[in-house]
């Protein structure tokens, strides 16, 4: 599949138990709820949201990042409720000439630790390394992020190594732990 094709419509992917799809503006308020728990923004770039608005500009972020050809990030909804986002995943950055991408996520506490984001990864994984024509899927983690090494250990990224106050992240210089996985190295 080409980037153009990709690029034409927003693809949808489905997994045994989740819909990924495309964000829109009315999930707004799922994003709010989302983004507005400290516990799931604890490891990630943004403090937790105080106001709607807040989320509605990420929603537009990551549309305009879908129309500048740069990223991918699905919404993430149970099959038997797809219009309930309860996280989102996807490629925050797509080096389309490098074949590389750099993958995200995060999901509602509500949802934790029954293998739904393993789940929903793995098909974005597929999607790129197939559909994408990726060779390389990289993530950043925050050392101490035990749940977040753990999820990628499981999908099969290798860890790199520590990337020295790499991000200066929450008023800090912050370390992150940089993650791979090469096409080669995925099992099917």
């Amino acid at each position: 599949m080409s980037a153009d094709e990709i690029f034409t419509a927003f693809p949808t992917l489905s997994t045994p138990r989740l819909t990924l799809r495309q964000i829109r503006t009315e999930d707004a308020a799922a994003v709010f709820g989302l983004f507005g728990d400290a516990e799931v923004t604890r490891y990630y770039d943004l403090d937790p949201f105080t106001e709607p608005l807040q989320a509605e500009e990420l929603i537009e972020r990551f549309q305009r990042r879908f129309d500048h050809r740069i990223g991918l990030r699905w919404g993430l909804a149970l099959n038997e409720t797809p219009d309930n986002l309860i996280g989102t995943c996807g490629y925050n950055l797509w080096v389309q000439p490098a074949r590389r991408g750099l993958v995200g996520y995060d999901l509602a506490r509500d949802h934790w630790r029954r293998g739904l984001m393993a789940e929903a990864l793995a098909a974005v994984l597929t999607f790129g390394f197939t559909a994408m024509g990726l060779n390389r899927v990289e993530a950043l983690t925050f050392p101490q992020n035990t749940a977040s090494k753990s999820l990628l250990d499981k999908l099969g990224f290798q860890a790199e190594g520590l990337l020295r106050e790499y991000e200066f992240i929450k008023g800090a210089a912050q370390d992150m732990a940089i993650y791979s996985l090469l096409a080669g190295e995925r099992s099917q």
